[in-house]
């Protein structure tokens, strides 16, 4: 993995290393032998019970263990596994009596099914799902009231499927169809919603593949993943679509899963009077607030506004010959070949790297404080970066893992060798700009205590769980599994 601040890590790891994380749970003698090792570690969390699950891959085995609110083993089973066609995991749900159900398909997303986890009988109980998409994509999988859900778009048009499932099998379809509104490309052309969520691939650029990024509100959201121009949130019920492939306007898609209704509207950007072609631009959506940000080489604009309301909240810019006023850290590039670390003060340097590749703005909550990051990335050509979302490939899984699942893990995974430039600044809810001191990355944290500790990838797993993530790994030489979480 690849350290973006190699000092601030070192200071990292001596200064909060006793009160950065702490053994969380272990699992002692996974295995019988030092060869085998889990091909990979589902977690299932019920945090309205304050207990989790992990689910261990082998091939055809599956070994689960229980864990109560003490973080104590309370049930586990042991399983052979008849069905692992279906070999990508899309989301959970928890029955009334406590049991967890998985939702799988298989690689191509045309067949679905569940397995039913009861650690009360030792069992995996396997369902088939009678649900045929024909051609519809899935775009994104959510769970709400504790029912999940599967999100499709109809090829060549503005409808959205929403399939709710009542329980391991049984779903109800519901449509909504956002043809009223017109969409606009980056060319300035009216397209529809089908052909704004994708992007061409396979041979020739003749198929087409959903190209969407998932952002989690309580994970830390690096540049790499907010400069991605289409962009889909969860509050709650509401589920937010926004695309930034147009420099003039972000477009928003919302559904409320609540009353299984829709509504399409679009927002202009600031700095209108500059030409198109100049621009680049992007968003970042916080519970109902939308955060924009356009640059040109000469000066950006950042801008804040309630997306449901319309009312605008502030905004700010800076020109290349000014200091930017608005800011809590220095102007900070990091992925470089040589110097992996650089930092800046002339704003017209993060203006000039800012051009050069694809902008972005990203905020996370500490207490009542947002700190936002803006900048940018430049993409650069190499098999690790084919693989991230928003560079051409969008991102499917690791293994049985897909985003949909475990979106903390993809977050952290995220932390790639982008060479990135941004800036850190804290703001109040009404975007006015704080005096303060940066909050520490939680997923620096985790990433410095693997390099330090060599930890090993073997089962590895980051989620979260309540306020905390957790990090797993298994330690084949003494066939123990350890959690560990920080805070």
């Amino acid at each position: 993995m690849h350290i973006k601040y190699p000092l601030l890590l070192i200071l990292l790891v001596f200064i909060n290393k006793s009160m950065a994380q702490e053994e969380f749970a272990k699992i002692n003698n996974v295995y019988e032998n030092r060869i085998i090792t889990p091909d990979e570690v589902l977690p299932l969390v019920d945090e309205t019970q304050n207990r989790f699950a992990l689910i261990f891959l082998r091939g055809k085995v599956i070994d689960g263990y229980l864990f109560d609110e003490s973080n104590e083993i309370i049930a586990e089973l042991n399983f052979q596994d008849k069905a692992r066609a279906f070999k990508q995991v899309l989301g959970q749900t928890i029955l009334k009596n406590q049991d967890f159900v998985v939702y799988l398909t298989t690689k191509n997303r045309r067949k679905f099914a569940s397995s039913h986890f009861s650690f009360e009988k030792n069992i995996v109980e396997f369902n088939e799902i009678d649900l045929d998409l024909g051609y519809e994509e899935i775009i994104q999988t959510a769970e709400y009231n504790n029912k999940f859900h599967v999100l499709t778009i109809l090829p060549n048009t503005a409808i959205i499927n929403i399939y709710r499932f009542n329980n391991q099998t049984d779903f109800t379809k519901h449509s909504i169809d956002f043809s009223h509104h017109s969409f606009l490309n980056k060319k300035q052309k009216v397209k529809d919603l089908y052909d704004m969520m994708t992007i061409n691939t396979g041979l020739y650029g003749l198929d087409k593949s959903v190209d969407i990024v998932k952002i989690e509100k309580e994970n830390p959201t690096t540049l790499e993943i907010a400069c991605n121009s289409t962009k889909i949130y969860q509050n709650e019920n509401f589920i937010t679509i926004t695309f930034d492939s147009n420099n003039d306007i972000t477009q928003i898609v919302d559904i409320d899963l609540e009353k299984l209704i829709g509504y399409a509207t679009s927002f202009q950007k600031a700095m209108g009077n500059w030409s198109y072609k100049e621009k680049t631009s992007n968003s970042f959506v916080d519970k109902d607030i939308l955060y924009q940000i356009v640059s040109t080489k000469r000066a950006f604009h950042l801008r804040a506004l309630n997306f449901r309301t319309g009312e605008l909240i502030n905004e700010y810019s800076a020109h290349e010959n000014e200091k930017i006023k608005f800011k809590n850290s220095s102007i900070i590039q990091t992925g470089g070949t040589f110097d992996n670390h650089r930092t800046f003060e002339y704003t017209g340097v993060l203006l000039r790297k800012m051009s050069r590749g694809k902008v972005g703005i990203a905020v996370q909550n500490h207490d009542n404080l947002k700190q936002i990051s803006y900048g940018g990335v430049i993409e650069r050509s190499s098999n690790a970066m084919a693989m991230m979302p928003g560079f051409g490939i969008p991102i499917a899984t690791f293994g049985a893992v897909t985003v949909f699942f475990n979106p903390t893990f993809f977050a952290y995974q995220s932390y790639t060798a982008t060479k990135a430039i941004q800036v850190d600044a804290l703001f109040n809810s009404n975007f006015e700009h704080q005096n303060g001191q940066l909050k520490e990355n939680r997923f620096d944290l985790i990433e410095a205590f693997e390099v330090e500790h060599n930890i090993s990838p073997n089962g590895r797993t980051v989620f979260k769980m309540n306020n905390a993530y957790i990090l797993g790994n298994y330690d084949a030489y003494h066939k123990t599994y350890t959690l560990r979480s920080f805070q």
